[in-house]
């Protein structure tokens, strides 16, 4: 199963030792320190929601806008 920090937590992989990153950890479903995890709410296994930011909108807009010339006298 993979699991994803809830917003506003900061949970250590008891391995590595670094942060959850928000693009989530794939982790045993059998895992007691990542059941515990879940069940105190600090990890969900539902992916967050990708935050459409600003720059990801002009590009989106970028893409859409039709070329121009810039040949105008």
């Amino acid at each position: 199963m993979k699991v994803y920090p809830v917003p506003g937590r900061a949970v250590r992989d008891p391995v590595t030792k670094h942060v959850l990153a928000e693009d989530g950890l794939e982790v045993s479903e059998h895992d007691i320190f990542w059941a515990r995890r879940i069940r105190d709410e600090d990890v969900t296994t539902t992916a967050p929601e990708k935050a459409v930011t600003t720059e990801t909108q002009n590009e989106a807009h970028a893409v859409a806008a039709p070329a121009r010339d810039g040949g105008e006298a």
